[in-house]
């Protein structure tokens, strides 16, 4: 079968690789680094040439406040630290096990960080009982499609928030017979590929399943 492939502008070589890092004693979390991901991304566009995303320069500043306007790095540093905390503060991360958590919910509270600095928009769309929605994936995969944008999803049981960047599909024919009688059946396969925000470490394909989904708007 033939997998269709779809990418977000930029590919690999646009990915921000930024990781969790200890913040008051707890993980920072990981749907704080998801945003700042997410919101880097879009800024890194908008300074390399992207029509779509050049209007919003800003999400991104100098040393991640509210000054100079400079285009975000790919590598993690201070004001990249400070972005996070920010976001993390935003929408209320806490401490669950040395774990990071936010709850869905919340995770749209993000929008505090992009007040003042662009006018950047964010969605959100989640599953409060983490049970996956094939209308959550479907969302999150017409971004990658049809906006070259990113989205955030959820993966696991409520625990983890990466940025899915990629996304691919094929429909195949199946063959199933009970004794003497035999039918076929198409079938779906579905993924994306997600930064996971932990540095670069763990990147790649993962079920499309998804309880959560949310995305940026130029």
């Amino acid at each position: 079968m033939t997998w269709n492939i779809y990418w977000a502008a930029g590919g690999h070589s646009a990915q921000p690789l930024y990781n969790q890092f200890d913040y008051s004693g707890c993980a920072v979390g990981c749907g704080p680094v998801a945003w700042a991901m997410l919101f880097c991304w879009g800024d890194y566009q908008a300074g390399h040439g992207n029509a779509y995303w050049a209007p919003r320069w800003g999400l991104y500043r100098e040393n991640g406040g509210y000054g100079a306007n400079v285009i975000a790095p790919l590598y993690m540093d201070d004001g990249v630290k400070n972005v996070i905390r920010e976001i993390h503060n935003d929408v209320g991360t806490f401490c669950l096990f040395g774990s990071g958590a936010t709850w869905p919910s919340n995770m749209g509270d993000a929008w505090h960080y992009l007040s003042g600095r662009t006018g950047t928009s964010l969605q959100t769309h989640w599953n409060s009982f983490g049970i996956h929605e094939d209308g959550l994936r479907d969302w999150a995969a017409n971004q990658i499609i049809y906006r070259q944008t990113p989205a955030i999803i959820g993966t696991g049981w409520l625990s983890h928030y990466p940025m899915a960047y990629g996304y691919a599909w094929q429909r195949r024919t199946v063959r199933n017979c009970f004794l003497w009688w035999c039918w076929d059946e198409t079938v779906y396969d579905r993924c994306f590929y997600v930064n996971q925000g932990w540095g670069g470490s763990g990147n790649g394909w993962v079920s499309a399943g998804t309880w959560f989904a949310g995305s940026i708007f130029p």
